[in-house]
């Protein structure tokens, strides 16, 4: 499934995918569509997640000012709390939101989640299959979790268990 860089396969092109979806173009992409698979697990998911480049669309509340990025943020329709629009490759973007966020902005996404508000969640490549959808519990228990994993990892007192239970806030 190698693609070079900048190239947008064929849109028969599934190698591996199921029929009529699109091939992964990215690692993330990937783990994406092996966690829907059942080869890996969720965690590996929530790993490439926050190791992998996220392009956030939105726009400039002040003209010429990239401190006033305001994300384009979408109610989910498979939840009630609004999410943060993001993408895993710019040709994952319909231009129906290119033409309403033509700002896109690239950060890690460990950046990206933490950046994530209170009562927001997390939406990747919105309407497409190889995308996915962390609600606002999900996004904070992503956070706890990996700062007390570093945590842990920087010698401070090893916590029971470090993600965070179903449940808790």
């Amino acid at each position: 499934m190698e693609n070079e860089p900048g190239s947008t396969p064929a849109s028969d092109e599934t190698e591996g995918s199921p029929a009529g979806s699109p091939a992964p173009a990215t690692a993330l992409e990937e783990a994406i569509e092996a966690g829907q698979a059942g080869e890996i697990s969720n965690q590996d998911v929530i790993a490439a997640i926050w190791n992998a480049d996220l392009l956030s669309v939105g726009r400039l509340t002040v003209e010429d000012d990239p401190a006033s990025f305001q994300a384009l943020v979408l109610k989910s329709p498979e939840g009630a709390a609004p999410v943060a629009a993001t993408f895993t490759d710019a040709q994952r973007i319909p231009q129906r939101i290119r033409d309403t966020a033509p700002i896109m902005v690239k950060a890690s996404g460990e950046a990206t989640l933490r950046s994530i508000a209170p009562g927001y969640g997390l939406a990747i490549n919105p309407g497409n299959s190889l995308g996915l959808e962390l609600g606002p519990e999900g996004v904070a228990a992503v956070v706890a979790a990996f700062d007390g994993a570093a945590g842990n990892a920087a010698g401070t007192a090893p916590q029971a268990n470090a993600a965070p239970e179903a449940g808790a806030e």
